[in-house]
């Protein structure tokens, strides 16, 4: 009965094809692609440039597609199984206010709430914080990135992340701007391990 439900609505209102690529994948498919690369500092997971893993991208970002959440929430539980360190707190990239209200979310919190991480009291939306909305980094040239971040983000409960080690993560970094800005607002108040990562490179 689901599939003959699905079919109909695929009838009336077809998917996009990365929609339907998304649709195909399974975590098995998704886990062969990971590809743990260290591009300036930061751990990245898989390629972009792979039709599929652009197809999970933009579906979690653009669509709030729940089955790109998880699947991509596949390729970090991949990533910290061998990921042999302390981690007490993992943030995600916070978005400006301006664009969270547009998108309804923030698709790189949605992705680390999916079903395969334990992380139960270790995501946490209330650290850092993005203090002024910027321009999307992809359509600047690179030496506009860092620049536009430049005081992008602020930290709130400073003595909770004194001597921890955190995480933080985004969907997908090219120059790296983002997540190192990120890091060097965390640094001053003692952390003992930030460590970067992008879930596409």
């Amino acid at each position: 009965m689901y599939i003959f439900f699905q079919r109909l609505l695929d009838f009336i209102f077809p998917p996009s094809v990365e929609a339907s690529i998304v649709r195909s994948l399974t975590e098995r498919d998704v886990a062969s692609l990971s590809f743990h690369t260290a591009v300036n500092g930061t751990h990245t997971l898989s390629p972009y440039h792979d039709s599929r893993i652009r197809a999970l991208v933009h579906e979690a970002k653009f669509h709030g597609n729940t089955r790109a959440f998880q699947l991509l929430n596949t390729l970090l539980a991949t990533f910290l199984d061998t990921y042999h360190r302390p981690v007490d707190f993992i943030l995600p990239i916070p978005l400006s206010g301006k664009r969270k209200r547009t998108r309804g979310y923030n698709q790189v919190h949605e992705i680390l709430r999916a079903q395969k991480l334990n992380t139960a009291g270790v995501i946490r939306t209330d650290i850092l914080i993005r203090k002024k909305d910027t321009r999307p980094q992809t359509e600047l040239k690179r030496a506009e990135r860092l620049t536009n971040v430049r005081d992008a983000f602020g930290v709130k409960n400073m003595e909770a992340i004194r001597g921890k080690h955190i995480l933080i993560v985004d969907d997908v970094t090219t120059t790296g701007s983002t997540l190192h800005t990120a890091k060097a607002t965390l640094l001053p108040y003692s952390p003992a391990s930030v460590t970067c990562i992008a879930l596409a490179h």
